[in-house]
């Protein structure tokens, strides 16, 4: 295992990454793990990684594993372990699994952004995220890169409600803040998202450095309004999900008032930072 401080991505710019100098991580990685034979797509000749963050997801992380190399065995996985305190971090030396370790607890944002520098440094063209809670369905993540080669998308999200377009059976509470989010981000950007929170991702090489450059807390809708005001392209393909039968979920009933408002604020940001960035481009 090496420590690696994160580096800063450049594409033509002095900007620095708000990760680098910051933190360090560990990464470690198997030996020789390849699959000989690639299915038939439109990505066979891409370079694809699919990336875990993981916080104390020791009850998932195996089987999560096991589903991923089976159903996609011709792509790259990476874990990134945030800090987990649980048996986590021993699973994945047990698994053989490529690690990038957070000391400490960074939040899912970091975690991501991790990610997001790790494939951009080892030369990925598709990131795609996967939570580590078991609930997203590896099968399903084929059609999804698919979907973004095929629309030209910068960013395909896994949607959970765009192929009903409507919350039915989504409890009173989460209902209402996925609408509202939902409702605001087509505001914004004239374009209607209907699953904002969405951790199931496909992301082009093309949003790596742009996702580096700035703080991101959830990559919820502020992510989704960043990217678009800065004329990048995203898209939503149905996905199904499972029900958590393990852990924690990263919100909790007082996140039911804080998050509202957590990402309101952030996606106000967002929308701040991308005019700056435009502003910089037109100079």
């Amino acid at each position: 295992m090496l420590v690696l401080g994160l580096p800063t991505v450049n594409a033509g710019s002095a900007t620095t990454s708000p990760l680098a100098g910051r933190t360090r991580v560990l990464y470690s990685a198997p030996k020789g793990e390849r699959s000989a034979a690639v299915p038939p797509s439109l990505m066979s000749a891409t370079r694809v990684l699919i990336a875990v963050p993981a916080f104390n997801e020791a009850a998932t992380i195996a089987g999560l594993i096991g589903r991923i190399r089976g159903a996609l065995p011709e792509h790259d996985l990476l874990v990134v372990n945030d800090g987990s305190r649980d048996a986590t971090q021993s699973i994945l030396a047990e698994q053989g699994v490529a690690t990038a370790r957070h000391l400490c607890n960074l939040g899912y944002g970091r975690a991501i952004q991790t990610a997001l520098l790790y494939a951009a440094r080892q030369g990925y063209d598709v990131l795609v995220t996967v939570d580590a809670d078991g609930q997203h369905h590896p099968e399903q993540i084929r059609d999804m890169l698919d979907a973004l080669a095929t629309n030209g998308w910068d960013m395909c999200l896994g949607s959970r409600y765009v192929a009903q377009r409507g919350y039915g059976g989504t409890p009173f509470g989460r209902r209402a803040g996925m609408l509202t989010f939902s409702l605001l981000v087509g505001l914004i950007t004239e374009q209607r998202v209907w699953d904002t929170t969405s951790g199931l991702r496909v992301l082009a090489r093309s949003t790596f450095d742009p996702l580096v450059r700035w703080h991101f807390v959830d990559f919820h809708a502020e992510t989704i309004v960043y990217l678009m005001r800065l004329g990048y392209r995203v898209g939503e393909h149905p996905i199904t999900v499972a029900e958590r039968r393990h852990g924690r979920s990263m919100y909790s009933f007082g996140s039911a008032f804080k998050y509202p408002l957590k990402t309101l604020l952030m996606v106000l940001l967002g929308l701040s930072h991308a005019a700056l960035v435009r502003e910089r481009r037109v100079r």
